[in-house]
């Protein structure tokens, strides 16, 4: 599991069985597929309530990411209650400045309602995906694999004043459609997302 540290670094953490026995995990990644944060936690079933709560660290909210200096670290707890209409998701976090020691910028509330809605809401979504998860499906994959080989994961916020995202999407754009992909496409693309992804590694 993934645990954030600070200035866009995570740091991989190992648990054996009986610390995750009946756990579940939330991941949560950046709009590029690259990470952003993990939970560990256990799933609550008591007075008709059911709940799944955790607290961990994680980067700034993308609402701040770029407005926020005073901070680095945002030390979330999730909680997630299942609902009759979908689920609601309260948030209790700390915005902390993490150096060598540890202070306390702000504690903050958040509550986000989720309601499910009818498949035909969704076809604008549904057709999108069709034309680009083939494309996202070898962009997860590459993730994956520097997932699996590095024990400590560091990037750039930016480079040439771009975020990584940015060239995900053009490359996204580029391949939209793909189909019947061959050895060789194949390689290219995954030669493509390996190139930008390291780009932005720091060393």
């Amino acid at each position: 599991m993934l645990s954030y540290d600070k200035e866009e670094r995570w740091v991989k953490k190992n648990y054996n069985r009986e610390e995750t026995k009946g756990k579940w995990i939330q991941k949560v990644y950046q709009v590029d597929d690259s990470p952003r944060y993990e939970g560990m936690g256990s799933w609550v079933h008591v007075d008709g309530k059911s709940y799944w709560e955790s607290t961990t660290d994680a980067p700034l909210p993308r609402r701040e990411y770029s407005k926020r200096k005073d901070y680095n670290v945002l030390s979330r707890r999730n909680r997630h209650n299942i609902t009759d209409f979908g689920w609601v998701h309260e948030q209790d976090n700390l915005k902390i400045l993490r150096g060598e020691s540890i202070k306390l910028i702000a504690e903050e509330k958040g509550k986000n309602t989720y309601v499910k809605v009818g498949m035909e809401k969704c076809e604008p979504a549904i057709k999108w995906w069709d034309k680009n998860q083939n494309f996202w499906s070898i962009v997860r994959k590459n993730w994956d694999n520097y997932f699996e080989e590095n024990e400590i994961i560091s990037f750039h916020k930016s480079v040439n004043k771009q975020p990584m995202f940015n060239g995900f999407f053009a490359l996204g754009k580029k391949y939209e459609g793909l189909n019947n992909v061959s050895e060789k496409q194949y390689k290219e693309i995954n030669d493509e997302i390996n190139n930008h992804i390291s780009s932005f590694i720091k060393p």
